[in-house]
């Protein structure tokens, strides 16, 4: 019987011709693969993309108290968020601010604090599903808005588009992305 052959090579008919990967240059190509997966560029803000959109609560009727919320993925643990929001009769007293918040598990503590404030201001915001909640936390309401108006409730997502900017006030466009809450705010 003549001689078999493996590519150019002759090999003796005990040996067989099998090509194996080690199980360690498996381990090593799904590293790879997860690595590459990591710098995606494109999944920067991914995670918390979920939670972008328009926000909103009350201001069915005229007089209703009312607000909104615009929150933009600024990275994958972090949003930039705008609320807007109105007391409502008799006093239509305003609010407004813009911040920034870390998320974990949809869940994330704001906090800031004026020079004439004595507590400051503290939001916990819990996203499920389509409602962005948020409640005051240890009695730190003094957020600068207008007497008697507060944050807390139930706001429901009109919208989850990526916004690109909020509306103040003076109806300015503020540009998330060119803007951060700390250059604003001062």
């Amino acid at each position: 019987m003549p001689p078999r052959r493996c590519g150019n090579l002759h090999i003796p008919p005990s040996v067989t011709c099998k090509r194996q990967t080690p199980p360690i240059m498996i381990k090593i190509l799904l590293l790879l693969w997860l690595l590459i997966l990591s710098i995606n560029p494109n999944a920067q803000a991914q995670s918390t993309s979920i939670y972008a959109g328009t926000y909103s609560y009350g201001g069915v009727a005229e007089g209703d108290a009312g607000g909104m919320v615009i929150v933009y993925p600024e990275s994958d643990s972090t949003i930039l968020f705008y609320i807007d929001i109105c007391r409502g009769e008799p006093s239509y007293n305003l609010g407004a601010l813009y911040g920034r918040i870390t998320l974990k598990g949809g869940q994330g503590v704001f906090y800031t604090k004026y020079d004439y404030s004595n507590t400051g201001c503290k939001w916990q915001f819990s996203f499920l599903n389509d409602t962005l909640k948020i409640s005051t936390i240890d009695y730190q309401y003094e957020c600068g808005f207008g007497n008697g108006v507060v944050a807390d409730g139930n706001y429901s997502r009109k919208s989850c588009v990526i916004p690109d900017f909020f509306e103040n006030g003076e109806s300015l466009k503020v540009y998330f992305k060119k803007t951060k809450p700390e250059e604003y705010n001062n």
